[in-house]
């Protein structure tokens, strides 16, 4: 019979690591740029810039934005039930910064038209893509909130290409000229 396993030596506790390094960590990560817009409560169009969006799932078709939780978007996403999430195209670095100020008309200086299914802001003229959602489900996470949206609607254009978010710089994409999008390291 074998001995027995040794015992797995506790875990010591940790806490958080600072911002500063939290914000390190996340600036590695490449992202694509995206402003999420809705309507509030008075039919007014309001968003802002959001690095946190993703798909969820396939099928059925789920994306997931995360919004500060004291912000006045995520209070008019709640009230009309629905939002939009533009992906930007390259060069569109003053809409992200335009859309992450504070300023309280943000669609001032866009153009914007409603989208098909549920009237809400696109920025044609702004992005690679945009995606009309339904709120799905809402989770309370940290001082944000991840909204996961059930995509109804929306289009893609092949001939743009999306603006990036890496370590506080903003770029095109990077493989503009490789075939297939892919580039091959060659052994010298």
């Amino acid at each position: 019979m074998p001995p027995p396993p040794a015992p797995t030596p506790p875990v010591p506790p940790a806490g958080p690591v600072d911002a500063q390094l939290f914000r390190a960590i996340m600036g590695a990560l490449p992202t694509g740029v995206t402003v999420v817009t809705t309507i509030d409560a008075q039919g007014e169009p309001c968003g802002f810039t959001c690095s946190a969006s993703c798909s969820v799932s396939q099928d059925p078709p789920l994306l997931l934005v995360c919004v500060n939780s004291r912000s006045r978007v995520l209070r008019a996403m709640r009230s009309t039930g629905a939002f939009a999430v533009n992906i930007l195209r390259d060069s569109r670095e003053w809409v992200s910064a335009h859309f992450a100020s504070g300023a309280d008309d943000r669609f001032s200086s866009v153009a914007w038209k409603a989208t098909d299914q549920l009237g809400l802001p696109w920025l044609p003229d702004d992005t690679v893509a945009f995606a009309e959602c339904r709120v799905d489900s809402a989770i309370t996470a940290g001082d944000h909130t991840v909204v996961i949206g059930s995509v109804i609607g929306g289009e893609a254009r092949q001939t743009r290409e999306p603006l990036m978010y890496w370590r506080r710089e903003y770029a095109g994409w990077p493989l503009r000229d490789a075939p297939y999008g892919i580039t091959f390291a060659t052994e010298g």
